[in-house]
């Protein structure tokens, strides 16, 4: 699926004429190629994701390296890259429902739970759709409440 719009709005950014679009959209491509040429099959959804979780995260390393040479071209196209690439992932959880996820782990056993352990069972609920280090913060803030 989300290979498939990839695709299309590739298409759709070459008719257009909109080079910037173009060239990130072709870039994830050629990234998700090369994964699935590594893997020697077609990725799955989450698969994909990461991917394009792997590309955001590249262009805001570069984003930091752009702010600190002070180049505000630089940063204005990566800010735009990481907005079309963000258009493809699916939607993020907000913290509330975080917290929710968070509560629900730690309210299913009586048992004191490690961090370790409860960070584990929440990333596996979230796939994707979460930042790690988000989820993170707010498992250490619900331990050290209880």
């Amino acid at each position: 699926m989300i290979k498939e719009r990839l695709v299309e709005e590739m298409k759709k950014a070459l008719k257009e004429k909109n080079f910037i679009r173009l060239n990130t959209i072709r870039l994830v491509l050629a990234e998700i190629k090369n994964e699935e040429i590594e893997k020697r099959d077609s990725l799955n959804e989450d698969e994909l994701v990461r991917v394009l979780k792997r590309s955001v995260k590249k262009i805001e390393d570069s984003l930091g390296y752009f702010e600190k040479g002070n180049r505000p071209e630089l940063i204005q196209k990566a800010k735009m890259e990481m907005a079309i690439l963000q258009e493809f992932m699916p939607p993020q959880l907000t913290t509330n429902e975080i917290e929710a996820l968070v509560d629900e782990v730690l309210s299913t056993s009586s048992v004191k739970k490690s961090f370790g352990i409860v960070m584990k069972e929440v990333m596996a609920k979230v796939t994707n759709r979460a930042d790690g280090s988000q989820v993170s913060a707010i498992v250490k803030k619900k331990l050290s409440e209880e």
